[in-house]
């Protein structure tokens, strides 16, 4: 009888350790599966780092403003262009990342008469007159419009790059495809809540949402 219950203890013993995970382990592995990325938002900073330029002189005003005839005194032919700076967290695999407002206002018809809106990366150290020229250091990229006031840009390429390199912020500049129609009137991106002129941190969002 003794050699009975040994024997079915043995066997016990050999079916659990050809037994497949337990079910406590299984539902780890699924719950590590189907987590979810986790992601960040950073506001652009606004104040000092911020505002628009002409592309063709140098000169330079506060407000977020992309487009031509910005006023009656601007020179034909010339248009405006906006820079923004985002200080990047620490410790990002960048996945994906976009740029979007939902702030966007527009005087005229500047999406059908100058073209994409397009997002390229810029490194300044002081924000100034002296960026009109400013070469960008990569590609630009066209965004979209979501709706009447909201618009996306991918900027996954542009963060990876300000993260490979160890910036501590990125920087955009935004701008039409076509500099101006010559047609002698505004057409212009605005993005502002209150007052046009106004540098405003939040404007823009920069969401980036980890890789593995």
């Amino acid at each position: 009888m003794a050699h009975v219950r040994f024997l079915a203890i043995a066997l016990v013993l050999v079916a659990a350790a050809c037994a497949g995970p337990t079910a406590a382990t299984t539902t780890t592995a699924t719950a590590q599966e189907n987590r979810e990325p986790t992601s960040v938002t950073v506001s652009n900073q606004g104040g000092t780092l911020e505002g628009h330029t002409p592309i063709g002189f140098a000169g330079t005003g506060t407000g977020l403003f992309i487009g031509d005839n910005l006023n009656p005194s601007f020179p034909e032919g010339d248009g405006v262009q906006t820079y923004m700076t985002f200080a990047l967290p620490d410790n990002l695999t960048v996945g994906n990342a976009t740029l979007a407002s939902n702030v966007l206002s527009t005087n005229g018809t500047p999406f059908e008469d100058l073209g994409s809106l397009l997002v390229e990366p810029v490194i300044y150290e002081a924000f100034g007159p002296q960026l009109f020229d400013l070469a960008a250091t990569g590609p630009a990229t066209a965004c979209r419009l979501t709706n009447e006031t909201s618009v996306v840009c991918d900027v996954t390429s542009i963060v990876s790059d300000a993260v490979d390199q160890e910036r501590s912020v990125v920087q955009f500049r935004l701008r039409f495809e076509r500099i101006a129609d010559n047609d002698g009137q505004p057409d212009l991106a605005q993005f502002f809540r209150s007052d046009v002129n106004t540098n405003e941190p939040g404007l823009f969002e920069l969401t980036i949402t980890n890789g593995s």
